[in-house]
């Protein structure tokens, strides 16, 4: 295969790829760890030989990935001296190896080979267009599954062996691809129609409530970009009737769960016990101020936000390699996505991650935000290098350009 073509596969498959291997488990009723390993045993060989074949860029690059490499060495550090020096139940402590398995080979070597790739306007496009239309085929799948065969339709993760957070996340990504090829071509509307329904399925089977935090959060950063009063005043008529809906449904018999949960965190702010593990976290971050506590509590549980957490296993020092992590986030100019907009959905990708690793999953086990977390960074160093050769191309001719 040639070099171009591997990188496109790659990417594809550390984003939405791995839908396929999740899907395969519970139909077949076989343990998800036969698909998955060798999943991502070929992720990681791939990444290996891409980070070969990429090298010139991994110099260019390297201060990026030497903040990266710096902050996943020192949290497999803290997680090595957490198992070692502090108690954890029997059924956490058998996780001690497959706990570095995944901050080393699921979450940092990948992420370098994304970072080596050079993610051209072309590729984007290409990707978004796969992404968009096997999203469509998977998600359908898994719809046409849970009304036919499971019929579960609360905490529902479809076809799919993952938590029911992570599906209904699945469903907003195909909301958000089905909503912006409704706007890149208006007189196609059928598939973008049947996506944005099928989505929006797949989050209301799921009960899951950060994906509809995730969609408020991106409906306002849109919002904030368009600045039109029209708008925002339709986005304050759409939560008015939003919460009013919960509210009246909630005290009538048509309530569901997943009624009563979107209502427990409107009106009680119930976070179902995150609250306990936040305080537990800041704690443990107060008491090991500079290098951190545990990684992780007794039981395996964790304080279900990165920024809680981070402090909390690494302290201070976590905390500015996590702002390190993040640099090239400062080099990120809205003209890149305007001069391509294939750039747009995988933004918007890393901003619903952004809101999901603030209410659920520990550091590693985020692994969807760190690949878009990776993929975004390539994208703004790919675009600010080639602004630069623009300025320096402009700057040293001596024709008008």
């Amino acid at each position: 295969m040639k070099k171009n073509n591997l990188e496109f596969v790659f990417l594809f498959l550390v984003t939405f790829g791995y839908l396929f291997i999740y899907s395969l488990a519970l139909p077949v009723k076989i343990p998800n760890v036969y698909f998955s390993i060798p999943f991502k045993s070929i992720v990681f060989l791939t990444s290996l030989y891409l980070i070969f074949q990429n090298f010139d860029n991994i110099k260019k690059r390297k201060w990026t990935i030497a903040f990266i490499s710096m902050f996943w060495f020192f949290y497999a550090f803290k997680s090595y001296y957490s198992f070692q020096n502090y108690t954890f139940v029997p059924e956490a402590k058998s996780m001690q190896y497959w706990t570095y398995f995944k901050i080393i080979f699921v979450n940092l070597i990948p992420s370098i080979a994304i970072l080596s790739i050079t993610i051209t306007k072309k590729m984007a496009e290409k990707l978004v267009r796969l992404s968009f239309h096997f999203l469509l085929i998977i998600i359908g799948i898994s719809c046409l599954y849970t009304i036919l065969i499971t019929q579960n339709f609360s905490r529902s993760t479809g076809i799919f062996d993952r938590y029911y957070i992570t599906t209904g996340h699945y469903g907003l990504c195909l909301m958000i691809l089905s909503v912006f090829y409704y706007f890149v071509n208006r007189k196609k509307i059928v598939k973008p129609t049947l996506g944005f329904l099928m989505g929006l399925f797949t989050i209301c089977i799921s009960s899951a409530r950060s994906p509809i935090l995730a969609a408020a959060v991106i409906m306002l950063v849109m919002l904030l970009y368009i600045n039109k009063l029209k708008y925002w005043l339709a986005l304050v008529f759409f939560i008015l009737i939003f919460v009013a809906g919960i509210y009246f449904i909630r005290h009538s018999s048509y309530a569901t769960e997943y009624i009563v949960r979107l209502y427990d965190a409107i009106f009680e702010g119930n976070a179902y016990g995150r609250s306990y593990y936040l305080g537990k976290g800041w704690e443990i971050f107060e008491n090991n101020i500079f290098f951190g506590g545990r990684t992780l509590f007794e039981n395996w549980m964790y304080p279900h936000n990165i920024f809680v957490e981070v402090p909390m296993a690494m302290g201070v020092t976590g905390g500015i390699l996590l702002i390190l992590y993040f640099k090239d986030l400062w080099k990120f100019k809205l003209e890149y996505i305007k001069q391509n907009i294939f750039y747009l959905p995988y933004f918007l990708f890393f901003i619903q991650y952004l809101v999901l690793i603030q209410t659920s999953y520990c550091i590693f086990d985020n692994v969807e935000f760190w690949c878009f977390a990776a993929v975004i960074i390539s994208i703004i160093l790919f675009c600010y290098d080639e602004k630069i050769k623009s300025n320096d191309s402009r700057g040293n001719a001596t024709g008008n350009y």
